[in-house]
């Protein structure tokens, strides 16, 4: 049956238009509960992701740079993402003051919103406990609660992804042209918010669409062309407005070899971010790089030391439940839906898991969504037809392998039994709750302690992370969920040297530098007559200098100090014009400037012509004195 007709207007098993009061009294419990992890201890995180953070204080001195998204209000270079997250931060502090809270709270609550409108989508198309158990899910997921609580721009983007298909499915409910260009616009608006990364969930809108070919090839056709349309409209008007800008009128494009946005989107965020081998990319030090000595990429990959805290405990049991959700339900609403979220997780778990070295840890984000769904229809699939000894069978298997994954993954933390503890429980209530599904039970209670065995045994090890995640500070451009491993070869524990300085260069590129407060102070006072009150490399130092001065602090070279801006020649030109204050120089980040020609030359031009003079450790070339 083609999905479009089995994607009927109305609403599946229950009227979801007067739902019972349980049903709303479990939706705001898992609501709060989720709004309980995105907001306690929140400004404990500080200014998280300095290197975005510089950039939304940067909009909110200057026009062009909010535009943009300059990281600094010298507007010398643009952060390497689109700038609608920006935007958003932008407005927000505007409300609530420039502070961490301002940047932090539309995070959260964007968290809090896409858990409700996954709960909608499956509620318009299965029962309240699917709808309950899928909302649950992504709410609990590490990764979420991570993120939710970071100013990267993914809790946006996923926001943004989700009503994309939401618009889908309905203009394939109500056969509605409208919705796929609805559908088109927001996938745009998730371009400008994390360019190519939106299209994941394409090929399980593609899936959907045609699936329905049968039922009319031309309109179908019209409805694609409206949501390519609309996403042109949008993703390519902004691409071209930024790279049809003259140059002299806008920053450098953040992350481009040419100064080009199209390039950009093609390469540092595009191509190079499956195929990229580089020893060193984007500030990230690779898993690899942490002393494993090789490549971790592979089918699993997702369940080593690096990645399996972030969203793999329920994996196995999400890829089970896709199937045998898109499987038994198959010619209902259910069983539409279940065949999307199935294909978008397989899309983003074969890219996760075979993409090169340019890759951070919370990048599997991107799993948790469709993850959430297909655990939800695999509830309404097993609801559906609760005999079915092939479904109750299946499902159990995925039941039994997540809680092995639990067992292995608490026990695999550096946290002196305590873990342990909690991977044995989870197992034996896993496989409780599995043996209890397996097999149709005489008795209908049996099902109930089935599912609170299930349900206990497989959160433990998600909210213990969640738990831990909460607990502490998370900052730079490589925040981790949960707790340290044991593994020596693991990013967490490369993570945990990073935030003791070791070694200096590489915690700079992923932490930044923290400016003394005493030399702060003294440039604060002393450099507000430079356009740029300092210069300096890596990026996160440089937004950290930034955020100490307050004033404008340009980072040469951008994120991860490779761009050719400033170029030699102009830095000179600006230096001489007496437009750049200082330089604050690194030695210790000598290791990585052979990787960077014009950085390289930048700095051995300044340490040759300009006095230097150290304070508190960090050493200053005052840029008005030459030798």
């Amino acid at each position: 049956m083609p999905l479009s007709t089995a994607l009927t207007p109305g609403i599946a098993a229950d009227d979801a238009s007067h739902p019972r009061r349980r049903e709303l009294l479990l939706l705001a419990g898992v609501l709060a509960a989720n709004a309980g992890l995105n907001f306690w201890n929140l400004g404990a995180n500080g200014w998280a992701n300095a290197f975005y953070t510089a950039a939304v204080q940067s909009g909110l001195h200057n026009g062009e740079a909010l535009l943009f998204g300059s990281s600094d209000w010298g507007n010398s270079i643009s952060v390497d993402k689109p700038p609608l997250s920006l935007w958003l931060m932008g407005l927000s502090v505007r409300v609530l003051g420039f502070n961490s809270w301002g940047i932090l709270v539309p995070q959260a609550l964007l968290g809090v919103a896409t858990t409700a409108l996954i709960y909608w989508v499956v509620r318009r198309r299965a029962r309240p406990a699917a709808a309950l158990a899928s909302a649950f899910t992504y709410a609990t997921t590490p990764v979420v609660v991570l993120l939710s609580r970071y100013n990267n721009p993914d809790p946006l983007l996923i926001f943004l992804t989700v009503l994309a298909l939401e618009a889908t499915l309905r203009g394939l409910e109500l056969r509605s042209v409208r919705q796929f260009a609805i559908a088109g616009l927001l996938l745009g608006l998730g371009f400008l918010t994390k360019q190519f990364q939106v299209l994941l969930v394409v090929p399980a809108l593609a899936i959907a669409c045609l699936s329905s070919l049968g039922s009319g090839r031309l309109w179908m056709m019209r409805s694609a062309l409206a949501a390519t349309a609309a996403f042109v409209a949008v993703a390519g008007g902004w691409l071209a407005f930024v790279d049809l800008t003259p140059a002299a009128m806008r920053p450098y494009a953040g992350g481009s070899a040419s100064n080009s946005l199209t390039e950009l989107t093609l390469g540092y965020n595009g191509l190079n971010r499956i195929t990229s081998t580089d020893d060193l990319v984007s500030g990230l030090i690779p898993p690899q790089f942490a002393g494993s000595g090789g490549d971790d990429s592979g089918w699993l990959r997702l369940f080593n030391a690096n990645f399996n805290q972030e969203a793999s405990w329920l994996l196995a049991l999400a890829f089970l439940c896709g199937v045998t959700a898109a499987w038994s339900l198959r010619g209902t609403r259910a069983g539409g839906v279940s065949l999307v979220a199935l294909t978008w997780l397989v899309t983003a778990y074969i890219l996760l898991s075979f993409m090169g070295h340019d890759i951070h840890t919370y990048y599997t984000m991107n799993l948790a969504p469709p993850l959430s769904l297909a655990i939800g229809l695999g509830a309404e699939a097993l609801l559906a037809s609760s005999s079915s000894v092939g479904r109750r069978n299946t499902i159990a298997l995925g039941l039994g392998l997540s809680a092995l994954v639990a067992w292995l993954t608490l026990g695999s933390l550096d946290t002196e039994g305590t873990s342990q503890t909690l991977g044995s429980t989870a197992l034996v209530l896993g496989l409780m709750g599995a043996l209890l599904t397996a097999v149709p039970p005489p008795k209908t209670w049996i099902n109930r302690i089935a599912a609170g065995a299930t349900i206990t045994g497989l959160t433990i090890g998600p909210l213990a992370t969640d738990l831990a995640t909460v607990s502490r500070p998370q900052t730079g451009s490589s925040p981790l969920s949960g707790q340290v491993t044991i593994s020596r070869n693991s990013m967490s524990q490369f993570m945990r040297g990073l935030e003791a300085g070791n070694p200096r260069w590489a915690s700079d590129l992923a932490l930044g530098a923290l400016p003394p407060p005493s030399l702060t102070a003294q440039l604060g006072m002393d450099r507000r007559s430079c356009k740029w009150a300092a210069a300096t490399f890596p990026a996160q130092s440089a937004a950290n200098w930034q955020l100490a001065l307050n004033a404008p602090v340009m980072p040469l070279g951008g994120f991860s100090a490779i761009d050719p801006s400033p170029t030699v020649e102009r830095f000179k030109e600006l230096a001489r014009n007496g437009e750049v204050c200082d330089l604050i120089d690194y030695p210790e980040m000598n290791p990585i400037l052979s990787n960077q020609p014009e950085i390289s030359s930048i700095v051995a031009w300044v340490r040759t012509n300009y006095r230097d003079r150290i304070v508190d450790g960090i050493t200053i070339y005052d840029l008005s004195s030459p030798l």
